[in-house]
């Protein structure tokens, strides 16, 4: 396997957690730690035009409900399903799609710039090489 070698600065917070996780988890791979970490990373943030099916993952306000409905509607070609609950004043959904990823994220950055959306992350579960399956 060719491999690059690079040096990555991190917070000491950062650091003391990765330690104590290694620790507590038997892991001591610390590049294997980071080479997940970046493909996930990528995975869900690249731009590209790869068929990929996934979750979002979405917390927010109660008050954003109508812009997120909103939102969603546009993308309603890309949504599978919807897994909604309610935990105190926030709404929580899974949000099942398939679709280009280029799309996927397009529609991750329209989510997280409503106000009222605390959290939105795409998780790519398959990953079909521009095939419509």
């Amino acid at each position: 396997m060719n491999v690059e070698k690079i040096s990555v600065s991190i917070p000491k917070e950062l650091y003391d957690r990765l330690e104590k996780y290694m620790q507590t988890s038997g892991v001591s791979d610390r590049s294997k730690i980071m080479q997940t970490a970046l493909r996930d990373f990528l995975d869900e943030n690249e731009r590209d035009e790869t068929y990929v099916i996934g979750i979002i993952n979405i917390v927010y306000d109660n008050e954003s409900t109508a812009k997120v409905t909103s939102v969603q509607h546009e993308y309603e070609n890309k949504i599978i399903s919807v897994l909604h609950v309610h935990r105190d004043e926030k709404c929580v959904e899974a949000v099942a799609v398939k679709g280009m990823k280029s799309e996927l994220v397009d529609l991750v950055n329209k989510l997280a710039s409503i106000k009222g959306v605390s959290k939105v992350k795409l998780i790519v579960s398959d990953v079909q090489n521009n095939s419509h399956a």
